[in-house]
């Protein structure tokens, strides 16, 4: 396999995680459900707060994106599914549960969450970087890490040896970000609708990848 193959997929992959990481930011949580840690925190304050629906919500969301990662971990040694191409049919039947979600914002705020913990941690554990990095197609954190970290050892260290770890976490945090511009722009003149449009580059990975043989 060709590694800039491999790369140019996680890319995309990238792209597409931006893209269905806003969802529940624009639409009723205000928060990134791509990550756990907030839903974990709001699972023990609602314990200690004794609000037991607010537990069973968020634990529920727990559970999806443990579910996730299970599946990711247990299908490929017992079975012939390829994860990654499951991966995108994933994304793509949350771009449609994103798209029927009501607007009237009835529902508890933590079920808009309920697509994107699904859809990202099963995206997240099925792709996992390239070139030997470790990379979140989901979130930034570590990546803005890792490209500061390389970009210090450039300029300031002296060591050119880190230039395709600079290049690398610099586009996939530019292909995230630019995921989430246009999802962004999509909602904001087609509603949930626009999280259709993410079959698009999910039809692309798995045309490009199967067609290089990175999938």
């Amino acid at each position: 396999m060709n590694l800039n193959h491999e790369a140019q997929i996680h890319y995309t992959v990238s792209f597409i995680g931006g893209f269905l990481g806003i969802f529940p930011i624009v639409n009723a949580a205000h928060f990134l459900g791509s990550a756990q840690t907030s839903n974990l925190i709001d699972i023990v304050l609602g314990a200690l707060n004794g609000e037991g629906n607010t537990v069973f919500l968020h634990a529920f969301g727990a559970f999806l994106y443990a579910f996730a990662v299970f599946l990711v971990t247990f299908l490929p040694k017992h079975s012939k599914a390829n994860v990654k191409i499951l991966a995108m049919l994933v994304d793509v039947s949350a771009g449609v549960a994103m798209w029927l979600f009501p607007t009237e914002k009835k529902l508890p705020l933590t079920v808009y969450l309920y697509p994107t913990f699904f859809a990202m941690a099963f995206q997240w554990c099925a792709f996992k970087g390239a070139y030997g990095f470790s990379s979140s197609t989901i979130f930034s954190s570590n990546n803005f890490r890792q490209f500061i970290s390389a970009l210090t050892e450039i300029f300031f260290n002296g060591d050119k040896s880190f230039s395709l770890k600079a290049k690398f976490f610099g586009i996939t945090l530019l292909c995230f970000h630019l995921g989430l511009t246009l999802s962004w722009l999509s909602w904001h003149f087609f509603g949930n609708a626009g999280f259709l449009f993410v079959i698009l580059p999910c039809t692309t990975v798995v045309y490009y990848g199967k067609k290089t043989k990175a999938l």
